[in-house]
């Protein structure tokens, strides 16, 4: 079976979650949960789609609508890239729940950002900002730094979720990272979704040249140099522990393809991290906040450096031909692995307490 054309995959009747839209939203339940912020994420995508076929076409589509308004939520704003070649196309969207009352544990508002658009003719403008996650550039970007005022000046302290895939799950992720250290803002732990997140590494070449007790002795090795180095530059040690310890309630979830190499990468930190704690807990507490590009280069912490997580591993399908795509994550009953990621000195602390 071929690849479906990009109208079908946009049309909601043949592609979408049908299932959590004709039946009551358990805004508790890991899958629901999903789903919706999934298909809130492909609404975005489909926001643009919609935009270039009325050009083309000279007429009006709304294709995107049924992905948000089959689950409850209305279009509120739309986050624009600010380029100034199109000021229309928006990397991102603000969605506002309509449901009255709102159900307990759901969102006021969701804020969800898409991937790369390579089939737009503005794709150009995706792919700088994809040289700017590869560079660790991202931070103070235009996209992020407008988010961020969109966010204040319609959400405030409401209720959100933050949502992305890919290139969008990098802007969540930084956003995200953003409102927990923001002394200003309010202590909340943002729900954050994020769909085949980007994670520049050598863990795919690593991977697929080393197994089981030589992989682990690699990255012993590696945590002990960024140990280290880390010791011998104080002020980056505490820098990053400081960083840690504000981010340490936040705990997103990251939805890995196995078979993706641009996301897999997260999937690695965590292990690797874990298994070096077990043999030597120093290295892995220090290592795990520390990156050469933050020592030598950025100043900065990198955002894949977190202290908690939850990664939700995709073993569905192996041979899936396109790892990297959204679709299946609105998919219901997904075959997933589920693994909860804290830093080593609160595993050893859970362990004292038992």
């Amino acid at each position: 079976m071929g690849r479906m054309k990009p109208a079908e995959e946009d049309d909601f009747e043949s592609s979408g979650a049908k299932h959590i839209s004709t039946r009551p939203i358990n805004w508790r339940n890991d899958e629901d949960r999903r789903c919706i912020s999934a298909c809130l994420v492909q609404a975005t995508w489909v926001i643009e789609n919609d935009k270039e076929r009325e050009k083309r076409g000279k007429c009006k589509s709304e294709m995107a609508k049924p992905w948000y308004q089959s689950i409850g939520f209305e279009l509120m704003e739309e986050l624009p890239t600010g380029s100034i070649i199109d000021k229309n196309y928006a990397h991102g969207t603000i969605f506002k729940l309509m449901t009255t009352p709102r159900p307990e544990h759901a969102p006021e508002y969701v804020v969800a950002f898409r991937g790369t658009m390579l089939n737009h003719p503005n794709a150009y403008l995706d792919l700088l900002h994809d040289l700017k996650v590869v560079f660790s550039r991202l931070t103070t970007c235009t996209r992020v730094e407008e988010a961020h005022v969109s966010i204040n000046r319609n959400i405030g302290d409401s209720t959100l979720w933050l949502a992305g895939h890919s290139l969008g799950a990098s802007l969540a992720l930084e956003i995200g990272r953003n409102m927990m250290l923001d002394k200003r803002g309010c202590q909340r732990n943002v729900p954050t979704f994020l769909f085949n997140p980007p994670h520049v590494s050598s863990a795919p070449v690593v991977n697929s040249v080393l197994k089981g007790k030589h992989k682990t002795r690699l990255y012993l090795g590696h945590y002990a140099v960024k140990y280290t180095l880390a010791n011998i530059m104080p002020w980056n040690r505490k820098r990053s522990k400081k960083v840690f310890e504000e981010l340490d309630s936040w705990c997103p979830d990251m939805y890995i393809n196995p078979a993706d190499f641009i996301c897999v990468g997260h999937m690695d930190y965590f292990e690797q991290r874990q298994l070096v704690a077990e043999k030597h807990l120093r290295f892995a507490s220090t290592g795990m906040r520390t990156s050469y590009r933050d020592i030598f280069f950025s100043g900065k912490l990198q955002p894949h450096l977190l202290p908690t997580a939850r990664l939700w591993i995709n073993t569905t399908q192996k041979d899936e031909p396109h790892p990297h795509g959204l679709k299946h994550w609105w998919m219901p009953e997904l075959k997933l692995q589920r693994k909860f990621y804290q830093v080593p000195e609160n595993i050893e602390q859970d362990k004292k307490t038992r």
